[in-house]
C-alpha cells in the first residue's frame, strides 16, 4: 500500500511538468522571440508563424533580417531556435521555413526549409553534426 501510494504522489508531481513543458500554437512565436532576445548577436526577427502549408504541412515560418558578414550562421542561429521551439510544440510540426532579408546594394531574401524532425536531431538531440544537417536536411528554395 505504502509503495501505491508513493507512485501516486510522483504521478501527481510529474504529470503537470509534463504538461506544462509543452509549448501550444499561441505561445511558438513569444518562444521564439525570446529564443532570439537571449543571445545580442542573434538576427532580428521580423515575424514567426505557424502554418498549415499545403506542399510542406504544418510549417514554423520565422523571417529575420540577416547581416550580410554572417549569413550562414544567422541562418543557422534561426534554425537553431525554430528546431528548439518544435521539438517542445504540444501540436508536432512537419517543417521548418526561414526567410532571410540582407541588405547588399538591395533587398535580396533567402528561403531556406528543413523537415522539423531531422533538424531537431540534427540541432537538438545532437544525433549529427550542423554540417550534415546542412547538407542533408536543408534546401534553399
Amino acid at each position: 500500500m505504502n509503495l501505491n501510494l508513493k507512485w501516486m504522489t510522483i504521478l501527481t508531481l510529474l504529470i503537470p511538468i509534463c504538461l506544462s513543458a509543452q509549448i501550444h500554437d499561441r505561445h511558438l512565436s513569444s518562444t521564439v522571440e525570446k529564443y532570439f532576445a537571449r543571445n545580442r548577436t542573434a538576427p532580428t526577427i521580423i515575424s514567426t508563424d505557424v502554418v498549415d502549408d499545403f506542399m510542406y504541412g504544418r510549417t514554423l515560418k520565422i523571417r529575420i533580417r540577416g547581416h550580410r558578414n554572417s549569413e550562414n550562421e544567422d541562418l543557422g542561429f534561426a534554425f537553431g531556435a525554430a528546431a528548439a521551439v518544435a521539438n517542445q510544440a504540444s501540436t508536432p510540426l512537419e517543417t521548418l521555413w526561414v526567410e532571410m532579408d540582407v541588405r547588399y546594394k538591395r533587398l535580396e531574401t533567402t528561403t531556406a526549409v528543413a523537415p522539423a524532425d531531422c533538424s531537431i536531431d540534427a540541432i537538438v538531440k545532437k544525433s549529427k553534426s550542423f554540417s550534415e544537417w546542412w547538407e542533408a536536411c536543408l534546401e534553399l528554395l
